[in-house]
């Protein structure tokens, strides 16, 4: 049944964000949804199928551009199946949350609502899993908070560990000492931090020791206070490392766990830790837990489009 409703919008810059640079979020509404949308002086025209849909989630857009949210073409496209699914995700609670780094003067907000849940995780929980598709800012974002942690003092180290599943190479055939033998394993941490902070920054915090990179095996007998830890790749630890790592937490310390339980390298018949660790602690209401989905990818649209189609190739 075709249907039409307008969308009132008096202030000239709600109205700017929604719409976008020449229309091009009502664009891909049109798109995505069988609705026509005009936008005029002050109102949004709707005709369509999926009207009234478009009109509930423009509504939901117009709160996130109050609250100084950034609209753009995934987040709107992500919205839109969970108003199709009926989802009562808080858009207007997760998308005003965000990581502002004052020494360097930048703001991450997040590009999909899983990403606002897991900066809120971040802000709640000293453990915290977050799984799910590469592309979805888990790492980017557990580095963000953990570099803004530092510069803020309130944490005086940022450890970075990952297991290490060895592909054809040994570690011991690689240059260097342990640490330099593991910092190619750890590169898109580095990534993160080479994008969050000037090379003077950088270099301060190295100087003092306040960044350390360990592998995972390493942990052994150590436990963790004042310190932020982010374990990556975090599907590839056997089940008993994974709870030889989360019982090193200690006074003011963090665990952040990242990874993909699709994309496990451990030999045959090996348990991921990360799955074990899911699976027992999930009842357990002090570990923030966040699942990542394929629409909440935020790389090059393609990227989606790759890991569903395996997907379906791998059932």
């Amino acid at each position: 049944m075709i249907s039409e409703c307008t969308v009132q919008i008096t202030d000239n810059k709600i109205m700017m964000d929604v719409c976008g640079i020449n229309h091009k979020n009502l664009k891909v509404l049109e798109k995505i949804a069988d609705v026509y949308v005009s936008g005029g002086a002050e109102e949004i025209v709707l005709k369509g199928k999926d009207a009234d849909k478009i009109k509930t989630l423009l509504e939901q857009l117009i709160n996130i551009a109050q609250a100084g949210g950034n609209i753009y073409a995934g987040l709107i496209e992500v919205m839109y199946h969970q108003v199709c699914s009926n989802s009562d995700v808080d858009y207007e609670d997760v998308m005003k949350s965000s990581i502002n780094i004052a020494k360097v003067h930048k703001t991450f907000q997040p590009r999909t609502p899983m990403q606002g849940k897991l900066i809120q995780a971040l802000s709640d929980y000293d453990v915290i899993f977050s799984y799910g598709p590469a592309g979805t800012g888990k790492t980017f974002l557990s580095v963000c908070y953990a570099v803004n942690a530092l510069l803020n003092k309130e944490a005086a180290k940022l450890i970075l560990t990952r297991p290490v599943v060895e592909a054809g190479e040994s570690l011991g055939f690689l240059p260097g000492d342990y640490t330099q033998k593991i910092n190619p394993y750890l590169t898109p941490l580095f990534d993160a931090i080479n994008r969050i902070l000037t090379p003077e920054i950088y270099a301060k915090l190295n100087a003092k020791n306040m960044i350390e990179v360990a592998p995972l095996a390493y942990m052994r007998g150590r436990t963790f206070e004042n310190c932020i830890v982010i374990l990556d790749e975090a599907q590839n630890a056997t089940c008993r490392q994974m709870k030889m790592f989360l019982t090193r937490l200690g006074e003011n310390a963090k665990l952040i766990i990242n990874g993909d339980v699709t994309q496990i390298d451990l030999p045959y018949k090996v348990k991921s830790g990360m799955v074990e660790a899911l699976e027992v602690l999930q009842d357990v209401p002090e570990i923030g837990i966040v699942e990542f989905k394929e629409s909440d990818v935020v790389r090059h649209p393609v990227v989606k489009k790759i890991i569903n189609a395996y997907k379906k190739h791998e059932k």
